[in-house]
């Protein structure tokens, strides 16, 4: 895939993650997305070896979430999306003190999850593999 390519089809998932996200009056029920519900870590192959943590849980029949880049806050998940064996997040991380969108995807694999991570004004797609914690 060729660099245009690639700032192409980033800027079509964030624009579909946006507007889905804005049609969608209420997060997903907890009864859909089982199998994502819980608390997930993930080893990052980019940047390598960073951790992103993942939280899942049901509040009041409906889906929540937060994502937690190593030891900072966990931010709490703005849009949820679920389209069968995908459950898309966004999220509106900080750097340097600016903010900037994040969509994340997420998918099955058995006993694991990979996550897929596209930044705003970022050709980079930083993916994980993780695994759900105990308790």
């Amino acid at each position: 895939m060729t660099r245009q390519e690639l700032c192409s089809t980033i800027a079509a998932v964030l624009l579909l993650a946006a507007t889905a996200a804005a049609r969608q009056s209420s997060a997903p029920r907890s009864s859909e997305i089982a199998a994502f519900m819980g608390t997930w870590v993930f080893t990052m192959t980019n940047p390598q070896g960073a951790q992103e943590t993942v939280k899942i849980w049901d509040k009041g029949g409906a889906a929540a979430a937060t994502v937690q880049a190593g030891r900072f806050p966990p931010l709490h998940v703005a849009g949820m999306l679920y389209d069968g064996d995908m459950f898309v997040l966004t999220v509106t991380r900080f750097e340097n003190g600016k903010p900037i969108r994040a969509v994340i995807s997420l998918t099955r694999d058995g006993e694991t999850m990979k996550m897929a991570q596209m930044l705003e004004f970022s050709e980079t797609i930083k993916r994980g593999t993780g695994k759900k914690q105990e308790g």
